[in-house]
């Protein structure tokens, strides 16, 4: 069996961490167009 714990967790850091990136910057576009929509 092989199986690395290590790679394992740097793996699912990355996958968190693009999400947690992706995720931010649709809230950002989203706040931006929505405070231009409000002026």
């Amino acid at each position: 069996m092989c199986f690395h714990p290590m790679g394992e967790a740097v793996f699912w850091l990355k996958s968190l961490y693009q999400l947690g990136f992706v995720c931010f910057f649709d809230f950002y576009f989203w706040i931006r167009d929505f405070i231009r929509e409000e002026k």
